[in-house]
């Protein structure tokens, strides 16, 4: 073999001193070894101290499905961090279940160096929920990240599209729980169970039948941020167990949250990483939706500014126009209406 690492399936067509087309077949079908083990990724990379070895008595494989790709925003030995698609589970919930954050991250990380990885899952975002999400790639990574949001060191926020009209920034401290068993989990009054949550809801933009809001957790509890929101009277739209789907003004079939910023430190490093990722496209496109339709709705006008000095209530319209003094006589009597007094004769203009 030669000096330089290179793909698998030109190792086997050097090997076999046929064409690359058949090498890559005989890899699918699970036919070569690498250092003892079946490896069926042709572009899997080798070097000069890996041993390959063609095997044809194999029972034949079954050509597994293709892993769709993730967007990988950062690989190293420590952690991965990725853009989770709205409608993908983080980690098989049963059994056989193969199209995962998990499956997909190892798959492209795989892609990448020709080394598979087994990869941990240190936090969980909602199926329904898209955004940045970080994966340990060693157990002393993991612990590290589990410590930082344990201690809620790992800045979080999210993009939330709320049905109504948020007014003003609301800062949210109750405790996340069941009140009864079996119930679905609810924002629990201080001292009364669950645990304790935090979170700051934002409105970045206010319109009408719904709110851009801005979430920053203070905590990381299970459903925190749609708890929170179904606490104020504004569900997350699109959300089918603290909100009502089929009552919504707009819907995109799906909850419309989005993980756009996580900031944490590097478990080896130490260095700060700060990640940030806007909406995907049928997000954006139910915020240009609600937009168009707030800009195109009726307003109310405004109430005319009051005049100064008076109360709010009071109107230009309300104040009594000034009077005239009646003209007097020369004896100070007053002149009879409808008769004015004769004007002063000018006086002469002095010439010099």
């Amino acid at each position: 073999m030669e000096s330089t690492a290179r793909r698998l399936a030109r190792a086997v067509e050097a090997l076999l001193g046929t064409s690359y087309s058949r090498a890559k077949r005989e890899v699918l079908v699970g036919h070569v070894l690498v250092n003892g083990a079946v490896v069926t990724d042709p572009g899997a990379l080798v070097g000069p101290a890996d041993e390959v070895a063609h095997a044809p008595a194999l029972p034949r494989r079954e050509r597994a499905p293709k892993t769709p790709p993730i967007e990988l925003l950062f690989a190293d030995d420590a952690l991965v961090v990725v853009n989770k698609p709205a409608g993908l589970l983080v980690h098989p919930t049963i059994e056989g279940e193969q199209d995962t954050v998990l499956a997909r991250a190892a798959a492209e990380l795989q892609r990448r160096s020709g080394r598979h990885r087994r990869l941990l899952v240190v936090h969980r975002l909602d199926r329904d929920t898209s955004g940045v999400m970080v994966l340990a790639v060693t157990h002393a990574a993991a612990e590290h990240l589990h410590r930082q949001f344990r201690f809620h060191t790992v800045e979080r926020f999210y993009l939330a599209l709320a049905r109504g009209d948020l007014v003003r920034e609301e800062l949210v401290e109750r405790s996340i729980g069941r009140p009864r068993p079996g119930a679905r989990r609810a924002a629990l009054a201080p001292g009364t169970g669950g645990r304790a949550a935090r979170t700051v809801l934002r409105p970045l933009e206010r319109l009408g039948l719904a709110t851009l809001v801005e979430a920053e957790l203070g905590t990381g509890r299970t459903h925190q941020v749609r708890v929170h929101l179904a606490f104020l009277g504004h569900p997350v739209l699109g959300d089918p167990v603290y909100g009502d789907p089929d009552t919504d003004p707009f819907s995109i079939g799906r909850l419309a949250l989005h993980a756009a910023v996580l900031g944490l430190v590097h478990p080896q490093t130490g260095e700060r990483l700060h990640f940030r990722q806007p909406p995907p496209a049928d997000f954006s496109a139910l915020l240009t939706q609600l937009r168009r339709r707030h800009r195109a709705a009726p307003h109310a006008p405004a109430p005319a500014p009051a005049p100064r000095g008076r109360s709010a209530g009071a109107t230009a319209k309300s104040r009594p126009r000034p009077r005239r003094p009646r003209p007097r006589a020369a004896d100070g009597a007053p002149t009879p209406a409808g008769k004015r007094r004769s004007p002063r004769p000018a006086r002469p203009r002095r010439r010099p």
